[in-house]
C-alpha cells in the first residue's frame, strides 16, 4: 500500500470498500465515514470522527475494531471491510497504535 496525500475522495459507503483496501482517502457524502492517513506506515477508517476507528492498515496488516457498534457504525463496518483477513482487536488498543504511529517502522523490502 502507497502513501497518499491526495485529498479526499467523495464516495458512497457502499463504495468505500474499493478505497479502503488501496489506502485511498476518502469520505462520505455527509462526513461520517472517512479513511485517511495517520503517518507513512498508518491508515486509518472512522465512523463518527478519530474517536471510533473501524480499521487501520499498518506496515502490512490490517486490525479490526472488535467492540460493539451502534447499527448506523455497524453498517459503515460491514460496507468499508477491506474484504481482507484482519486480526480483531480492540477500539481502546486502536487508538493506541493511531496516536502512537512513529512507532510503526516499514518492513525491509
Amino acid at each position: 500500500m502507497q502513501h497518499l496525500t491526495a485529498k479526499p475522495i467523495r464516495t458512497t459507503n457502499r463504495n468505500s470498500s474499493d478505497y479502503v483496501r488501496n489506502g485511498v482517502p476518502f469520505k462520505n457524502s455527509n462526513g461520517q465515514l472517512f479513511g485517511r492517513w495517520e503517518s507513512p506506515y498508518l491508515y486509518a477508517v472512522y465512523s463518527y470522527g478519530p474517536h471510533w476507528p473501524l480499521f487501520v492498515w499498518a506496515d502490512g496488516e490490517w486490525f479490526e475494531n472488535e467492540d460493539r457498534y451502534s447499527p448506523t457504525t455497524s453498517k459503515h463496518r460491514t460496507q468499508s471491510h477491506p474484504r481482507v483477513e484482519t486480526a480483531k482487536v480492540s477500539r481502546t488498543w486502536l487508538r493506541t497504535m493511531i496516536a502512537n504511529p512513529n512507532r510503526i517502522k516499514k518492513e525491509a523490502a
